[in-house]
């Protein structure tokens, strides 16, 4: 909960598997909005299950591409780039 988005994430399925539905989407709407990908999954069948509204859905896609964007840059992409050729 201090911020790792992995972790929060796994509270999330802690909480699904503890029956606290509620909670544990709660935990994933903030990993997806912390740019979480997988989490993002989730909250779109939370969605498409009836758990997650569509304004909550909304905002959280929103939170999560804004988040995306702020971590892209050149020199990130280079590196990527770099890795998926072996250098």
């Amino acid at each position: 909960m201090g911020g790792d988005v992995d972790a929060r994430s796994f509270l999330s399925c802690e909480e699904y598997k503890d029956d606290n539905y509620h909670r544990g989407m709660k935990h994933m709407i903030i990993a997806a909005r912390a740019g979480h990908k997988k989490s993002l999954e989730a909250v779109k069948l939370g969605f498409i299950g009836g758990m997650v509204t569509k304004d909550e859905y909304a905002s959280t896609l929103r939170a999560n591409q804004q988040r995306n964007d702020e971590m892209k840059s050149d020199e990130r992409d280079k590196a990527a780039a770099s890795l998926l050729d072996g250098r």
